[in-house]
């Protein structure tokens, strides 16, 4: 029973030790399972049908527009898309909690469609800045959302696109459900955990010493 135990002990205080942290999970967004979805060039099949575009089209706008999302609804007509990349100005800032307003204006300025609709906003306890607009093709009225943030040196842009001319319920309920799970998140996790991993571990190790002791004293006993 006490061989036992040491091993699981032993064997806790391992899983302690080596999943305290994980980095780099980039991030999470839900959408209906309605929507054709992609997250590389590679699978980009049911999204090419419902653009009506050929698989080699799409694939290409995936890597020309640094792409690692794509959500679309079932009639084609709303569309989510997620670009990430790093640059100069990302790598500098690292984070958009670091962002002073000269930086937030110029993050603005480099990567929003438009500038003149753009404000700061709040999600998630993060800041996005946010441009909306209305526009006309072919396919009548619609409205291009754009949310931008910078997270663990890199740009994320969320594009989406509504028929009509105001961002639809739909997209706003998309959105609020996008968190970043990037190296930043990561470190700010492994503080928090840090407060009880390391008494929990000392409590650990004790009953493994516990454990130890009471083996070599059998065998002293023999």
């Amino acid at each position: 029973m006490k061989k036992t135990m040491l091993i699981l002990s032993v064997l806790t205080v391992s899983i302690l030790l080596f999943s305290g942290f994980k980095g780099g999970d980039g991030f999470t967004i839900e959408v209906s399972n309605s929507y054709a979805v992609a997250t590389n060039a590679d699978e980009v099949d049911t999204v090419a049908e419902r653009l009506n575009l050929s698989e080699d089209e799409v694939a290409s706008y995936f890597t020309q527009n640094a792409l690692c999302f794509i959500a679309v609804s079932d009639d084609g007509k709303t569309q989510v898309r997620i670009s990430r990349f790093a640059d100069n100005f990302s790598s500098d800032v690292y984070d958009a909690e670091n962002l002073t307003d000269e930086q937030t204006s110029r993050m603005i300025s480099l990567y929003s469609t438009s500038y003149d609709t753009a404000t700061v906003i709040e999600s998630g306890g993060r800041r996005f800045a946010k441009t909306v607009e209305t526009l006309e093709d072919s396919g009548g009225v619609y409205t291009a959302t754009q949310y931008i943030t910078v997270s663990g040196g890199n740009i994320y842009a969320i594009t989406c696109y509504n028929p009509g001319d105001t961002e639809s319920d739909e997209i706003e309920s998309i959105f609020s459900t996008f968190k970043v799970n990037d190296m930043t998140a990561s470190i700010n996790s492994y503080q928090t955990r840090g407060k009880w991993m390391i008494p929990l571990i000392v409590i650990t190790c004790g009953a493994v010493g516990l454990s130890v002791f009471g083996i070599c004293k059998r065998l002293f006993e023999k």
